[in-house]
């Protein structure tokens, strides 16, 4: 995290990681050649004896402060910090520790730092820092004036004057639209069944699917190399964190509404639970091999057997599984009152299956005996609690996961590493987390069976209001409305039950809004988004495929955030321009 770079000292780490990272940097106000997300602190000793500077980043949970720095008497040592999160320091002499100062670094900003053998002043800036975040600002006026040309064009295109014109210039259109439209000339048409298809889908679901898939294919690219476009390194919630939990709740919508239509066409429960059967072992072969993409060496020996699409596959089995079993063919429509509860009447049995599953996860999440870890740990290891539990990363869900897959076949480089510098792998999909994805998977379908059985679009949406509040309700009681308090943290890595329920709620009321004004009001076509919810398969493994390749990425020249925001924007919007080709083209591939 920081780096002295003229009076450089061996601290005393559990790590034993150096403390110069590139000693041809130089960090001062005449040559500061500072990189992304790196600050210097300038710390001016009028001290007539050495002291030391002791840190810790404030994302660092319970972890005790590091000697970060010995200051000899009446000298000046600049120092390289990364600004991504607050930083708490004080001073120590040989007596006492004073002038404790947290503080938030910006960007390429000098600061200094005045101090003597018992006092200090407030850190001040020698050099303004970069405004950062001003390129987002940009980049969000730039992609909302091409979306509002696009309207318009959109617009003119569809108006009056101009179809009367197409009218005139083409004296055979009444002929061939009373006959069929020739074949030849249009490219491929539509069929009348994928006709129907199309107009039978809830658009805001599809919707929905590309902002999410749009949204983690930005977040995968790099985001700009923004903080806040990044996983947490433990507890909290960022952006990063909501797409693939947004991913599978959406899966689960659509398994509801796209299930009640295979039974319905007489498809036998068994055939349809050997689909389901093929599509799962399809999904998680298919993440197996895209980890080996990854794999330099492509080596077996170091193979990632868990991942996102591994995840999916799993949780789409047994929930399809159960609702391939107990759905029923037909459903009641209800019109009238809304108090009534026929989507939980019509699951009872699927909800009892589905909560068994989550109080296994809470059993082997806190009872579970880990050998040298605290019972029901859930911190990240390493330096957290006073590095009272170095090897324990992830607690029951780590150890379950290093027993079955072993260490080296898990993902080696865990989001807490950086901040809580953590010795062992852990892995963000694996296998106990699996039964929490599941509920959120099975709040999805509950989103869903409520479009099956309640017809107006005010009974749908006040409905999963309803669920956003109570499922949020229950997480924020279960973190105590904190980030790192509570019985149940919020964790993305582990995937606790305050989490699922968290993104569940956001994702009932994205639903919600999403509906309203795209099925309900038709006040937005839902594009771009509407094409890559069309094919998000291919986009997820398309993006995964060619994310080093040109032209979705290139090697950067100068290392700012603008660049890597512009370098991920494209990416992305490639993607997304690919997504309406093969919308235009009528090719819509699933597994």
């Amino acid at each position: 995290m920081y780096e002295n770079l003229e009076a450089a000292t061996v601290r005393n780490r559990m790590l034993k990681i150096p403390l110069v990272m590139d000693e041809s940097k130089q960090c001062n106000k005449s040559n500061p050649q500072l990189g992304l997300d790196e600050a210097c602190l300038e710390v001016i000793s009028s001290a007539t004896n050495p002291i030391s500077l002791w840190a810790q980043s404030e994302e660092c949970e319970m972890c005790d402060f590091i000697e970060v720095a010995r200051i000899p008497a009446n000298n000046t040592v600049p120092l390289l910090l990364t600004t991504t999160f607050p930083i708490d320091i004080y001073l120590k002499n040989n007596h006492s520790t004073y002038c404790y100062e947290k503080y938030k670094f910006e960007e390429h900003g000098i600061y200094a730092w005045d101090v003597t053998g018992d006092s200090c002043s407030g850190v001040r800036i020698i050099q303004n820092p970069d405004i950062s975040y001003i390129s987002i600002v940009v980049a969000f006026f730039i992609y909302l004036a091409a979306f509002l040309l696009w309207m318009t064009g959109k617009l003119i295109y569809s108006s009056d004057w101009l179809t009367q014109i197409r009218v005139r210039r083409s004296p055979f259109s009444e002929l061939e639209s009373d006959l069929g439209s020739p074949s030849s000339t249009d490219g491929p048409p539509l069929i009348r069944s994928e006709v129907a298809r199309l107009r039978g889908r809830v658009k805001s679901l599809d919707v929905f699917r590309g902002i999410s898939i749009s949204l983690m294919i930005f977040v995968n690219y790099g985001g700009g190399h923004y903080w806040f476009f990044k996983h947490t390194p433990w507890n909290g919630l960022t952006v990063a964190d909501l797409v693939f939990p947004w991913f599978l709740w959406i899966m689960g919508a659509s398994m509801a509404i796209s299930l009640r239509s295979y039974l319905r066409s007489c498809i036998s429960r068994k055939r349809l639970f050997l689909r389901v059967l093929l599509r799962s072992v399809t999904l998680v072969a298919l993440g197996v091999i895209l980890n080996s993409s990854g794999n330099k060496k492509n080596s077996i020996t170091n193979l990632r057997l868990p991942g996102v699409l591994q995840r999916i596959g799993l949780a789409y089995f047994v929930v399809a599984s159960l609702e391939t079993v107990f759905m029923k063919p037909q459903g009641s429509f209800e019109y009238g009152n809304w108090l009534v509860v026929q989507d939980l009447l019509e699951s009872w049995v699927q909800w009892l299956i589905i909560l068994a599953l989550t109080i296994t996860h809470i059993l082997l999440t806190f009872m579970m005996p880990v050998p040298n870890c605290p019972t029901g740990y859930l911190g990240p290891g390493g330096l957290h609690n006073h590095s009272s539990s170095p090897n324990c990363t992830g607690g029951a869900a780590g150890y379950i996961d290093r027993m079955v897959f072993g260490e080296r076949h898990i993902y080696q480089h865990p989001t807490c590493r950086p901040v809580y510098e953590t010795v062992i792998p852990y892995d963000p999909e694996g296998l106990l987390g699996t039964l929490t994805s599941i509920l959120l998977v099975y709040l999805g379908v509950q989103a869903g069976r409520i479009i099956l059985c309640y017809h107006y679009t005010s009974s749908r949406i006040a409905r999963w209001a309803l669920w956003a509040f109570n499922v949020g309700l229950i997480a924020g009681i279960l973190c105590d409305f904190t980030k790192n308090d509570g019985v149940v943290p919020v964790n993305k890595n582990l995937w606790s039950l305050s989490f699922v329920l968290g993104v569940a709620s956001t994702a009932f009321l994205l639903q919600s809004f999403l509906y309203f004004i795209v099925d309900a009001k038709n006040w937005w076509s839902g594009s771009p988004f509407h094409y890559a919810g069309m094919n998000s398969i291919v986009l997820y493994i398309g993006h995964e495929v060619t994310k080093n390749l040109f032209p979705w990425s290139w090697q950067p020249y100068y290392r700012s955030h603008e660049e890597y925001l512009a370098m991920n924007l494209w990416g992305t919007t490639l993607w997304m321009l690919i997504a309406f080709v093969l919308y235009k083209k009528n090719v819509f591939v699933t597994v």
